[in-house]
């Protein structure tokens, strides 16, 4: 395995699961979120919208605001599906956003983001990201960590699960009898969901960048964004989330 992480500024949380089990950290999705609402504050309708549709860049092919409605979309439906017992243990579940919408978001008419004819404006997604980053909050910081590393889930592997899990120390395996199939603690996974939306937010940077505005962040290139797919380092695309086999 190659090493998960290129640099750590100095924090009160860490950026990166440490390989040592005994050693317990967290992801700051807080700071994500603060950092989110920096690189997207005063950003106008146009800036928000430009995208690319170019084959040869597909980085581009979402805008700013789609990648903000995907964040959203992506962490409250991750908390929903992977942690409702912890964080709604009398069965009373909210509804930030209409649930048989979105889930499961891969089959979503939506397109793994939120409704845009309910959710558009940049505030109201960014309301939306707060609350799902509330709720990773939550979980990763209240249930003891004995029982969120029992929590496991099951999913069929996909190319895009096979290349990044190179990237985290433990709590990811290719089942023994279905190679098809793939193991996930819940350690795992809220470590995942963080490295997934640096990515979108690494994105954002860049689609800023291509249009000639500055950034306010650095952002440690941790998690996937230590593989080149995801930073522009190699000229071709990550592997997509296409099941395997």
């Amino acid at each position: 395995n190659r090493l998960v992480c290129r640099m750590f500024p100095p924090r009160a949380k860490e950026v990166c699961m440490n390989s040592d089990p005994d050693v317990v950290v967290w992801p700051d999705y807080q700071e994500f979120y603060r950092w989110l609402r920096q690189e997207t504050a005063g950003l106008s309708d146009a800036q928000l919208d430009f995208d690319s549709q170019d084959p040869a860049q597909e980085w581009m092919w979402w805008s700013i605001r789609r990648q903000v409605s995907h964040i959203a979309c992506c962490v409250l439906v991750f908390a929903y599906r992977r942690c409702p017992t912890f964080l709604w243990p009398d069965g009373n579940i909210p509804a930030p956003i209409r649930w048989e919408d979105h889930v499961p978001m891969a089959a979503s008419k939506f397109d793994r983001r939120l409704d845009p004819a309910l959710y558009w404006d940049l505030e109201t997604l960014l309301e939306k990201t707060k609350v799902a980053v509330d709720w990773v909050t939550q979980a990763s910081t209240t249930v003891p960590i004995e029982t969120i590393r029992a929590t496991q889930s099951v999913h069929g592997a996909t190319h895009f699960w096979r290349h990044v899990i190179q990237v985290i120390p433990r709590g990811v395996w290719i089942d023994e009898q279905d190679a098809n199939r793939i193991h996930f603690t819940l350690e795992a996974s809220l470590w995942m969901i963080y490295w997934e939306v640096m990515v979108h937010l690494y994105t954002i940077q860049r689609l800023k960048q291509a249009q000639g505005l500055p950034t306010n962040v650095t952002i440690p290139l941790v998690g996937y964004l230590s593989l080149p797919e995801y930073t522009g380092e190699t000229a071709h695309p990550a592997p997509p989330q296409i099941r395997v086999g």
